[in-house]
């Protein structure tokens, strides 16, 4: 199993709204993405200094985190959050 875990930090002014819709876009790929076990995306809560929004994934193996990375409705969803995404952070873990 893989956790792939992705952080993201938004540009001055984004509204939470937004990032609460990023997050909301990103588990609606759960179910989707064969080999995806589980998706959780969510906001912050408010640290300073910390990300914005972030998600963490649970996938099968390297070859789902290869179809998760290349599936078209999540590259339609990274590519609409490279609008107000300002830093990303990513980590993949083998468990």
């Amino acid at each position: 199993m893989i956790q792939h875990i992705v952080l993201f930090r938004v540009k001055d002014g984004t509204p939470r709204e937004l990032q609460q819709k990023a997050c909301d876009r990103l588990e609606g790929l759960a179910g989707k993405i064969p080999g995806v076990r589980s998706l959780k995306a969510g906001l912050d809560i408010g640290v300073s200094g910390n990300f914005d929004f972030g998600l963490v994934a649970e996938l099968d193996d390297q070859a789902a985190l290869d179809r998760f990375s290349t599936d078209a409705g999540h590259l339609d969803v990274a590519y609409w959050i490279l609008e107000f995404r300002e830093e990303i952070a990513i980590l993949d873990i083998a468990r």
